[in-house]
């Protein structure tokens, strides 16, 4: 007796969904799971497994086999690129390796989903791991209990979306979907491509087209064509996560769009070739392969070419990325007078590091007055300029080594060491800056007219020593800078007494007054370091010397 049209109908559509959530719902809980009970792990492979290319490439891939998510790796991958703990030239390798990791799924499904009866393995799992979750007293193993369950409802969902697709093919061609000639490609690549963005998994995509090809419902060259679009599906995934993002992840994100959509492109054109290829070289076993079995060396042999075309392509690539995305934060840091050409002659060397010295010391003076001024700049900003600091700074140090290879005469030696004195003293006052103008955004609820008219007129006794610090030696007023900060430490006695005694009579509320008291004694101190990076950039001058080199570039002190 058959089942009625709409009955039918209703099975095979309740049968898809079914199966298809199954296995989203199970990828994800493996997914988490691994990535909770190893977060640890994936930190340490990702931050210390990367020094060199081949490295890096084996941590993509590794990792991402292992947590069954290239998105995880990514993003991870972006997030230590921003933190300075990998260059962009070793988190695009992570980024190729991670496509071939995540063709793990694909042999998954193809050695286990379609040649033993699934539910063999796939009930126990879900049941053992759902105990471990409940009763397990370590997070960790709690977590491995989650992934445990996950694999077994991913499986479980599998076994459903074949009998769906069955079903199916016996009732729909679904293979006249399949156009023939490189238009049908085209489509099938575009369906694959389009699955992936609606259900945010390229391994579902993959799922799905592995078992429409094992159930004979679309033709193997049509599949191989969607797990093309699947692959390709992920860069929409990547583009949208960096809108707004950081330069260095949108250079990421833009490896991973190239990566993937060379491969792609390359793979499209020679499919037929490659399935055949693949199919001679597994048929010297005697052996015909499985379908399944095709498309997921199909799917790691296209990423692997995609590897090997980078070999060539990602040096040049990755020159062309670093100069793209820039903003202005990366412009201000780049050093402008520092390079390798005079890191060679000790007394050039000695020279731009002056020079760039200086710039550092203008950053660092335009902050001290923007953390004392009337309204700081918000905190994104200040943060944003504190790191543009740390950066040139790196680069001083990075140079600064450079000219001290070999045997250096005495005073340059000298000179370099007291440079990076200087460069220190400048980097102080943007971080006390920092921390002064975060303070300062805590806005006061109870302050008395006469304590904000003194601690006002203390501010503007600091703006102006931090002012006399940063003119020219040769500038007459400049000779005022060491009484100016005298004054300073003067008024602040005064200052700090004053807050003490409002706050001890109940005038100022105690954390209040906490408050204000930290503000004024980091305003002292940026202004001492300020005023020793004077004393010292001024030493170092007259030891060395130093000539203003054009009209754009900072002001240098003069003899």
């Amino acid at each position: 007796m058959t089942e009625p049209p709409d009955i039918a109908v209703y099975t095979l559509v309740a049968g898809f969904l079914g199966g298809l959530g199954l296995f989203l719902l199970g990828m994800t809980l493996m997914t988490d799971g691994l990535k909770l009970a190893g977060g640890k792990a994936l930190q340490h492979i990702l931050g210390t497994w990367t020094r060199t290319r081949t490295r890096a490439l084996a941590s993509g891939m590794g990792v991402t086999a292992l947590v069954q998510s290239s998105s995880a790796v990514t993003v991870a991958t972006i997030g230590f690129a921003n933190a300075g703990l990998l260059t962009l030239g070793q988190a695009v390798w992570v980024i190729f390796g991670s496509n071939v990791g995540t063709t793990m799924t694909g042999w998954l499904v193809a050695l286990l989903g379609f040649n033993i009866r699934i539910d063999a393995f796939s009930l126990p799992a879900i049941g053992i791991g759902a105990l471990i979750y409940l009763f397990a007293r370590s997070t960790r193993i709690k977590h491995l209990g989650m992934a445990l369950a996950g694999f077994g409802l991913l499986f479980l969902g599998i076994d459903v979306l074949k009998n769906a697709f069955m079903g199916l093919s016996a009732a729909v061609d679904l293979g006249a979907l399949a156009r023939p000639g490189f238009l049908g490609l085209i489509i099938m690549v575009g369906i694959g491509a389009l699955l992936t963005v609606l259900m945010q998994s390229s391994s579902a995509s993959m799922a799905m087209a592995l078992t429409a090809a094992m159930s004979g419902a679309v033709p193997l060259e049509a599949s191989a064509a969607a797990v093309i679009g699947a692959n390709l599906g992920t860069t929409v995934k990547a583009m949208l996560v960096v809108i707004g993002a950081t330069a260095n992840a949108k250079r990421v994100a833009a490896a991973h769009v190239i990566f993937n959509g060379l491969t792609a492109l390359v793979a499209l054109l020679i499919l037929p070739w490659f399935l055949a290829f693949i199919a001679w070289v597994w048929g010297s076993t005697g052996e015909a392969p499985a379908p399944a079995m095709l498309l997921a060396l199909f799917h790691t042999g296209f990423n692997l070419l995609g590897v090997a075309l980078m070999i060539p392509v990602a040096p040049p690539m990755i020159r062309w990325l670093q100069g793209r995305f820039g903003s202005a934060e990366e412009d201000a840091a780049r050093p402008r007078y520092l390079d390798n050409s005079s890191a060679g002659v000790p007394d050039l060397g000695l020279q731009a590091l002056i020079l760039e010295i200086d710039r550092l010391g203008d950053m660092s003076h335009r902050m001290a007055r923007d953390a004392l001024s009337d309204q700081p700049s918000s905190a994104d900003a200040l943060e944003a300029q504190r790191s543009v600091v740390e950066r040139l700074l790196a680069a001083i140090g990075d140079f600064a080594a450079k000219v001290s290879r070999g045997h250096l005469p005495e005073k340059i030696s000298d000179g370099v060491t007291e440079a990076l004195r200087v460069a220190r003293y400048h980097r102080d006052v943007a971080t006390l800056a920092h921390d002064i103008a975060a303070l300062r955004r805590l806005r006061e609820r109870h302050d008395l007219p006469a304590m904000t008219e003194l601690r006002r007129q203390w501010q503007n006794l600091a703006v102006r020593a931090l002012d006399l610090a940063r003119l020219e030696p040769d500038d007459p007023q400049r000779g005022d800078a060491a009484e100016a900060v005298a004054q300073v430490e003067s008024e602040y006695a005064r200052l700090k007494q004053a807050l003490l005694r409002e706050g001890t009579s109940g005038n100022i509320p105690i954390p209040e007054m906490e408050r204000q008291l930290r503000i004024i004694s980091m305003a002292r101190r940026l202004v001492t370091q300020a005023d020793k990076a004077r004393r010292y950039g001024d030493h170092l001058d007259s030891q060395v010397g130093q000539t203003k080199p054009d009209q754009d570039a900072p002001p240098a002190p003069t003899q």
